[in-house]
């Protein structure tokens, strides 16, 4: 099992200055990085840049627009560069479980899929909160995992999401980790009924339970969308990492 951050977690920094910023997580102790853009670079920049930094570029997060060949991807190249993980960070609400782009929808993502897997790479999909939100007696994001395939199909549980949509953590995580090869582990709390993210192990969630059920994963990866009040994006990383690694002895 290894570490990774999502570098959206840092996203000004990488954008100001990618080299640094990349160093910078590896001296905090990360193994690996998952891509959400690449500031004006192209990915084959971007990993060797990953590299020289001494990190592995395994994973980047997708748009519908490439899945329905709006903006499509050189999927060979990006395989060929290192990526195995192709994340789906979120689909459009009209277009989950239950409306009617749904059929569409998941055509556009097998047909996708399937390039994914014959490029040698695998498709995952990243919840969010609204993706728990049930339509009749089903939520949305076990529709959509029932619907594809695991072969086809993988699941990066954000486990934030999932216990903020008003799932349940542990259920998600020993009912999807054979599919879920990446764990986003987010933390969060409420202040005054205001919901604040916060570092991993400083929040609500219960990380000794999640960690438990995290064993099928090959990498654990911090996310943080927005630092904690009056901390910064570096600090809020380092803090993520120095409490996983102490969960993890």
């Amino acid at each position: 099992m290894k570490l990774a951050i999502q570098l959206y977690s840092v996203r000004e920094q990488l954008g100001a200055d990618m080299a640094e910023t990349l160093r910078k997580v590896k001296n905090m102790g990360y193994d690996g990085v998952e891509w959400p853009f690449f500031c004006g670079r192209t990915a084959a920049e971007a990993v060797e840049m990953s590299k020289a930094a001494g990190l592995e570029a395994f994973s980047m997060h997708v748009n519908y627009d490439n899945i329905c060949g709006a903006a499509p991807l050189d999927l060979a190249e990006l395989v060929g560069l290192g990526f195995r993980y192709f994340v789906l960070g979120w689909l459009p609400q009209d277009r989950l479980y239950g409306t009617p782009l749904y059929a569409e929808t998941l055509a556009n993502l097998r047909a996708f899929a399937e390039s994914v897997c014959k490029a040698g790479g695998y498709l995952l999909y990243h919840n969010h909160d609204f993706d728990l939100a049930p339509v009749g007696q089903t939520r949305r994001l076990d529709a959509l995992l029932n619907d594809l395939p695991a072969d086809l199909l993988g699941a990066e549980i954000d486990t934030c999401w999932v216990a903020y949509g008003g799932g349940d953590v542990n259920t998600y995580l020993e009912t999807y980790g054979d599919r879920a090869p990446i764990v986003h582990v987010k933390d969060y709390t409420m202040v005054d009924d205001k919901f604040e993210f916060r570092a991993v192990g400083e929040g609500c969630l219960d990380f000794n339970q999640i960690l438990a059920r995290c064993g099928k994963a090959e990498w654990i990866c911090v996310e943080q969308d927005n630092p904690t009040p009056g901390k910064d994006e570096f600090t809020c990383a380092e803090e993520s990492i120095a409490n996983l690694k102490k969960l993890l002895q």
